[in-house]
């Protein structure tokens, strides 16, 4: 297969500081956003925290890699997120003990960040994330959120207690439940995603979709296949900023070439 990828970020209409940070490895298939949390701009660190950490684990030689200890008839795309699993807790580990150093604990001056990411699985894409920055999918017209924000009125969403339009709305909205450097364990989530040629991926920290609705961004998506990836996140961000982002914006836009054929179809 072969990826089409850019990305961009933005301090966004308040912030002083850009807190977010993203990863883009075009050979290796491997795409993260992350969005930091903590005071003394512990936030930017804990955000480049995340992403270089995990970067370093997925490309460099390591002992986790198992693809070669894999049983025959193990789905192709489980050594993957165990691999990517295992790379994240490196993550949240050092990020537990850089907060320790640094602050004595998690907490309002210490730090911790959201992670979202796609990493390669020989013919798919494993999607893994933990807090609320998203994932989506746009296929064929349609868009399709892939994570579940770890937020907790999205629980209380999918518990039927408030519908999506209150939850955008609310006032807790921000508050997550996961994120790494919150625990000993990140209790990242992962899903195995088959692909199809012309698919777009969205990756984003939730100052973009706290500002743009799907509808908008299934539009500017609409657009990709024609101007690209990079002037896509340009649109992006933009639409973002004209509706006064309160927050740090990035995006990370990875699109599946068009004239790959998927082994799925042959």
């Amino acid at each position: 297969m072969r990826f089409e990828a850019a990305g961009a970020t933005d301090r966004g209409s308040v912030r002083e500081n850009n807190e977010d940070a993203f990863w883009i490895d075009v050979d290796q298939g491997l795409f993260l956003v992350a969005d930091g949390m903590g005071g003394l701009a512990a936030g930017e660190v804990a955000s480049r925290m995340a992403v270089t950490t995990v970067a370093r684990f997925l490309t460099a030689p390591s002992p986790f890699d198992t693809r070669e200890y894999a049983p025959p008839g193990t789905p192709t795309w489980l050594p993957a997120s165990q691999r990517f699993r295992r790379a994240i807790s490196e993550a949240n580990k050092a990020m537990l003990e850089a907060s320790k150093t640094r602050f004595g604990s998690f907490g309002a001056s210490g730090m911790g960040s959201t992670l979202v990411g796609l990493y390669r699985c020989d013919d798919g894409l494993i999607m893994a994330n933990v807090g609320d920055s998203r994932a989506y999918q746009y296929r064929g017209g349609s868009l399709r959120q892939v994570s579940e924000d770890h937020s907790l009125v999205m629980a209380q969403v999918r518990q039927g207690l408030l519908s999506p339009q209150q939850a955008a709305h609310s006032p807790e909205r921000h508050i997550i439940y996961r994120a790494l450097g919150m625990s000993s364990e990140p209790q990242a989530e992962f899903v195995p995603i088959v692909l199809e040629p012309g698919d777009l991926y969205l990756l984003c920290s939730d100052g973009l979709t706290d500002a743009v609705d799907d509808a908008e961004l299934a539009r500017i998506l609409s657009q990709a296949g024609a101007d690209g990836p990079q002037h896509a996140c340009r649109q992006l961000i933009t639409a973002a900023l004209d509706r006064q982002a309160q927050d740090n914006v990035t995006v990370v836009l990875v699109g599946i070439a068009p004239d790959w054929i998927s082994p799925c179809k042959a």
